[in-house]
Parts: C-alpha cells; structure tokens; sequence
C-alpha cells in the first residue's frame, strides 16, 4: 500500500441470524440493466493481452454449442494465465479440505446479501442487524443494500472475452447425454500455449438448506458449463466474476452506511469473491475484475442525482439509531463508537476467518489482518503486468465512496485520501482500468487524516480505529465520531 505526505489546498475542517425468505431478493441478471458510467469490456480489455477470445453467438443451441468459452492463449499470455491456473487449484484444493469453509462458500454462491454480509459486523452488531432486518425495522437500510444487489451487473464483458470456467471436464464433452463444450480448449480447438486443458479443480458437493427456497446450496458447476437441468440456456463464461460484482455492490453499499465498520465489511467482500476461488468456479483475474466492476457500480450510483442524499443520508441515520438503541439496551454504550469499543467490533470482536491460502497466508483475527487479507486479494501474487511507480491515478466518481466516512473533506480532497492509499500501479487490469484495480478503500477509509492551520492536507495514516480528520495541532474532529453533515 502507498502512503505518503500530501500538500493541497482544502477548506478548513470543522471541529467537531437467520433471515426469512421474506427479506430475500432474487439474483441480478450480469448482462442487463447496466448502470451509466464506464464501459465495463473497456475497463477490463487489458485482459486481451493474454486472451484472443472468439466472437460468442447465443443465438440458438448450436451457435452457443460451437462458440462458447473459444479463443486462443496469447504469447503474452501463457505466463499470466498459468498463474491464474496455479493459484486457482490451490486455493480451490484448499478450500474444498476445509469443510466450514467450503460450506461458506456455497452460501456465498446463493446470492442472498443477509448471508454473505451476516458475520461482517462481528457478532454482537451482527445479530442486532440481521434481527432488525428480520423483524422490519431497518427498511430504508435493506433498500440501499439492495441497490448493490440491483447494479451487480458486468455489462457485455463476460461474453466480450468468452473465457472458459476452470472446472470444465473433457467427459463432459464425450458424455452422450451430457453432449457439453468439453474442457478448457474446447478438446483441442484452443491454443492455451501449453497450458492444461483440464485442471485439477476439486468440484465441492451440494449441501445446507438455503434460506429462501430450501433448497441445498450448490456451486452450479453443470449449469455453468451448460450441462445442467436447463441445458446451455445456464451456460456462462468466467471472467469477470459476476457473484465478485454482486459481493462488492453489497458490502460496499454497507459500508457507506457504517463507515466504522468498513474495512471489516468490505473484507467480507473479499472473501465472498475468493470464494468463488474456493469453489472452483472462477479464476483469480475474474475476481480481480469482478472487484473493480462492483466498485464502479457503487460509485457511479453514489454519484447518480440525489441517490446519496435521498437513500443513502436517511439509512445511515436509521441504522446507526438502531444500533445505538440496541447497544443502549444492552449495556454497551450510548452511541455507536462507544459500543463498537466495547464490543471490540473494528478489532478482535469484529468479523474474523479462519481460512488461509496461498494468497491469504493468515487468519483474519482483528482490524490489522484483515486489511492484510484485503491487500493480497487485490493482487492474488501476480507480477506486474505494466509500469509500475506511475503517479497516483483516482477514476472519476471513485471519491463518492468515502462520503460518509469523510463528510467534512471535498470531493478533490476525498481524492487525495483515495491516491495516498491505492497499491502500486502495473498489477494485472491496471492498464486498462483507470485507476480502480489501485483503489484500496479499506485503507482509505480507516485513515487519519491530517491537515494543516492553512487546510492543507500533510498526512494519511492507514489502519487506525475510525476514520477521521485532525489538524496538525490535534484538534479537529474525533476518531469515531463522524458528525459532519453529508
């Protein structure tokens, strides 16, 4: 992560549970209802350098069955890709050998934001949110959530690079009644430069009962390779990850609300997308992508009319007054900071996972490791694929996202917090996506930001309790408290 000292001029800052079928949705489609903003195969075409892909025609059964998950492995991409190969068995042979987190993994895949955003709060404020959400006292906060829900969308792009999933078997393509596309090229129609048509993936079995419909969680492997109940009306490509999309768009739009808990909520996130990793259904590029697509959708909604004063402003305050009220009640303090020190909820007591892997080397245990966890899922140990040390490069609208954590900072300056936080330029996607494969927000929004008697912003620090704004003498706003008017 880049941290540095910054000089610009800015104003002064002011001193200052188990959920019923009833408060689930149904999954977004990923191709429909883009939202405006930046065209997601654009921002994600770097990926072309290492793949050729073929022109996709779902037109009829025969045009899917003869164009679907076609292309060839460039020259430079063998190298790439054989890293996505390498890390997606890994991280998949591990998870499959954990049983708890597999079983996660699944009902990640059933798209249900109460379970994936369910553990993110630790477990006092967890159990106080999803009984609220439960119980139909927090409408306003369920509705901005499911808005990220709404904008999971990846656009074109997964049928623009018709990548093929990592988990594709030859058998299915000689299988009489299955009659599928075979393995990852296509049985010999690809170039994959020497890489492995089929791949070592552990497929985890369907089990657990989902909450909405009753059914076992299940990773859909048929379904995606086009071989399942519905035939190839199922059948989808890999890259971008749209369940990383719907994961980031969830936990993001969360985060805006409880801006003390972000880095613990949009970790979750992350996980939610390396375990479509786990599960063997996506490789790590198609998370990475699927990271930077949920970001855009997040921030080009925050900057969409009067989304944040009309949706966002109202949800905020309804769901930190419940869970000051739920606090009170139980003896953790009067207001939210007090009881999330009390209850440890940005630290030991917030989320935690026990899982590692290749990527994730430790346990996610307090604050520290899980913005450890965050960082290396932003790379998932790829070299740099382009320049790297470019000068800092926010993308437009990326400074909604820190709204609510830094209500009394500007847009310009919002974006000088998002610049001194992002990693390094030239990882994978980079090149093409205008600064959000760099966008690290839970450094930036558990940052302390210092500035000047003259306004002057000279310091962000990463990693603190709360996110907050103090002038250079101490003064200025409390870390925790985030009173400023949105």
């Amino acid at each position: 992560m880049r941290t540095r000292s910054l000089t610009l001029a800015i104003a002064p800052v002011l001193t200052t549970v188990v959920v019923s079928a009833s408060v689930l949705s149904t999954a977004p489609a990923f191709a429909e209802d883009t939202p405006p903003g930046p065209d997601r195969t654009e921002l994600l075409s770097e990926f072309s350098d290492w793949w050729n892909a073929a022109e996709y025609d779902d037109s009829d059964d025969e045009s899917i069955l003869s164009t679907a998950f076609k292309g060839d492995v460039t020259d430079a991409g063998a190298d790439v890709l054989a890293h996505n190969d390498e890390y997606v068995q890994a991280i998949n042979n591990a998870g499959a050998a954990d049983p708890d987190q597999a079983l996660r993994a699944l009902e990640d895949a059933d798209m249900i934001w109460t379970e994936t955003l369910g553990d993110s709060l630790g477990p006092v404020l967890s159990e106080y949110f999803l009984e609220g959400v439960e119980e139909g006292k927090l409408p306003q906060t369920s509705a901005a959530i499911e808005t990220g829900e709404d904008n999971a969308s990846t656009g074109d792009a997964k049928t623009d690079f018709n990548f093929p999933r990592p988990f594709l078997q030859t058998e299915d393509k000689d299988d009489k009644e299955k009659d599928g596309v075979g393995d990852r090229s296509r049985n010999g129609e690809n170039d994959l430069k020497g890489l492995e048509p089929q791949l070592d993936i552990d497929r985890i079995p369907d089990q657990g009962t989902r909450p909405d419909d009753g059914e076992p969680h299940t990773a859909e492997y048929d379904g995606m390779a086009g071989v399942g109940e519905e035939g190839l009306d199922d059948l989808n490509q890999a890259f971008p990850s749209g369940h990383t999309t719907f994961a980031y768009g969830i936990s993001l739009q969360l985060a805006e609300l409880l801006p003390e808990l972000a880095p613990e909520i949009i970790t979750r996130g992350s996980e939610a997308g390396n375990n479509r990793i786990v599960l063997g259904v996506h490789y790590p590029l198609d998370v990475i992508g699927g990271r930077i697509s949920g970001h855009v959708n997040t921030a080009t909604q925050l900057a969409d009319g009067d989304y944040i004063d009309s949706t966002l402003t109202p949800a905020r305050e309804e769901l930190v007054g419940y869970l000051e009220d739920r606090c009170e009640a139980d003896g953790h303090g009067d207001t939210l900071a007090d009881c999330i020190e009390d209850t440890d909820a940005n630290d030991a007591g917030g989320y935690t996972n026990d899982f590692t892997d290749e990527v994730s080397t430790e346990p996610v245990t307090d604050r520290d490791s899980a913005l450890t966890a965050y960082e290396s899922r932003m790379t998932y140990g790829f070299d740099q694929t382009s320049e790297g040390g470019q000068d800092a490069r926010v993308p437009e609208n990326a400074e909604k996202l820190l709204v609510t954590a830094f209500p009394d900072l500007t847009d310009e300056q919002r974006r000088e917090v998002l610049a001194a936080t992002e990693i390094d330029s030239g990882y994978p996607l980079d090149a093409s996506s205008d600064g959000w494969a760099r966008i690290n927000l839970p450094a930036a929004l558990s940052a302390k930001v210092t500035v000047n008697g003259a306004g002057d912003v000279v310091d962000v620090e990463p990693g603190q309790d709360a996110p907050s704004v103090v002038t250079e003498d101490g003064a200025g706003q409390v870390p925790g408290s985030l009173t400023g008017s949105l």
